[in-house]
């Protein structure tokens, strides 16, 4: 044993070639940052996806509260100018069937009564 001993040169060559633990604690460092930065890319991510959906939703909430108040202020408008249209061609049918029911005569009364009524006045 001692001539064994005599003839090794340190324990280090006898083994071979020892792991490298300094490298292998530094690579550890840089894998756990490697990790930890994707799962906050991947958090960010989700995250901006729910916000972008809520922003989807709320612009087509709104989208359709304008869609309806425009349907409903035409439909108004709809039917205010119905209304004034049937006004309308009420009054012109009063107008023609007054004129076309009277006979010449009540028509001629009806003018005298109007200018006698002024002259009542006077």
């Amino acid at each position: 044993m001692t001539r064994m001993a005599g003839s090794i040169k340190g324990i280090g060559s006898f083994l071979g070639t020892r792991p490298d633990y300094a490298a292998q604690g530094s690579q550890s460092v840089v894998d756990a940052a490697r990790e930890f930065s994707s799962v906050a890319e991947g958090n960010a991510l989700v995250t901006n996806a729910g916000l972008k959906a809520q922003a989807d939703i709320a612009a087509a909430q709104h989208y359709a509260d304008a869609t309806a108040a425009g349907a409903q202020a035409q439909s108004q408008a709809s039917m205010i100018g119905g209304i004034a249209g049937g006004l309308g061609g009420l009054a012109s049918g009063i107008g023609s069937l007054g004129k076309s029911s009277l006979s010449p005569t009540l028509q001629k009364a009806s003018y005298d009564f109007g200018g006698m009524a002024a002259g009542w006045v006077k």
